[in-house]
């Protein structure tokens, strides 16, 4: 059991697989057609993006946009290639996003649908200087790298996106390792279990269900590396699901996923991990999390301990 999760009463009964009930057990793979490939399509140009083996069609709606088609175009491609280059290829061999022109900030909210569309919302005071410290086009790419769940268990889907976005962007040199942990330190803990919180699986509220889902795979990627001197991690948990399959246009079981993403690792960290935080209000002991990974906040700058216990996994989160 590991040393950071301050565990319910409940918890000793509660290790062991996902219950077989009607939202975890073994299901049919719910398959759409795959899109043309990048071969049968027009050649890239403007609004016509290939990356990692995928076609991204970029299309507006609303007013004008906010910046020149080709600056719009450079930050989905950014984007898209980060995300490939995490993943070793774009999760989906093709994308439509849809760039609303509304209101008068930058860039807003989006949102993602099946693996085929993402919806972002950009006012007219969007900047190339905010597209490039976007993080939004990200977030919604990676629910493409994930199958859909059913509604009760999509805190997976939520938080992997939450958790991963700063990860892939920090691996790209897109943002900091001090930024990435003051957003973490600054917010994680709002995924914790309040008085009267069940399981990530029964309780759906915003913080459970955004950072509850990112403390579970905050977790799994630091259980991982642990257990394996960093030889595996949650990027080849989604590498596994996506080799069968796994991406945002399917359905899957939870079952499914955690069997699949365990089998891609050698271990049983998401079925012990989905025991203890699903099923079970098991807790986190963030703060000593945070010193046993070398994480120190102080006016809210961030230091790093390169001679704590786990620096090295802290390290290789946002590196490797």
């Amino acid at each position: 059991m590991t040393r950071w999760l301050l565990l319910s009463a409940a918890l000793a009964t509660a290790c062991q697989s996902p219950t077989e009930d009607a939202s975890v057990a073994p299901a049919a793979v719910t398959e759409a057609p795959e899109d043309a490939g990048p071969t049968d399509v027009e050649p890239e140009g403007l609004g016509r993006i290939h990356v990692g083996g995928a076609v991204i069609r970029v299309e507006y709606d609303g007013n004008e946009p906010p910046l020149p088609a080709e600056v719009m175009d450079a930050w989905v491609r950014r984007s898209a290639r980060m995300v490939a280059d995490y993943l070793g290829e774009f999760p989906v061999p093709s994308l439509e996003v849809t760039l609303v022109g509304r209101g008068w900030g930058g860039v807003g909210f989006g949102t993602h649908q099946d693996g085929r569309w993402i919806t972002i919302y950009c006012g007219r005071h969007t900047t190339e200087r905010g597209l490039e410290n976007d993080w939004v086009m990200v977030h919604e790419m990676l629910h493409a790298a994930f199958p859909d769940l059913e509604r009760r268990h999509r805190w997976m889907q939520e938080g992997l996106s939450t958790y991963l976005e700063p990860v892939v962007r920090a691996r790209a040199s897109n943002t900091t390792d001090e930024e990435v942990w003051r957003r973490w330190t600054r917010s994680m803990h709002h995924g914790r279990p309040a008085d009267g919180d069940e399981g990530l699986d029964i309780t759906h509220t915003w913080g459970r269900t955004y950072w509850g889902g990112a403390l579970f795979w905050l977790m799994a990627d630091v259980e991982l590396r642990t257990q394996t001197n960093n030889r595996r991690s949650l990027r080849h948990v989604i590498q596994g699901l996506l080799r069968e399959g796994g991406n945002g246009r399917v359905t899957w079981s939870t079952r499914r996923v955690i069997e699949v993403g365990d089998a891609a690792t050698g271990t049983t960290v998401l079925r012990d991990l989905y025991a203890r935080m699903a099923e079970a209000p098991g807790d986190v002991d963030l703060d000593q999390l945070y010193t046993e990974l070398g994480v120190q906040r102080s006016d809210g700058q961030i230091f790093f301990d390169d001679q704590a216990p786990l620096a090295h996994v802290r390290r290789a989160i946002t590196r490797e």
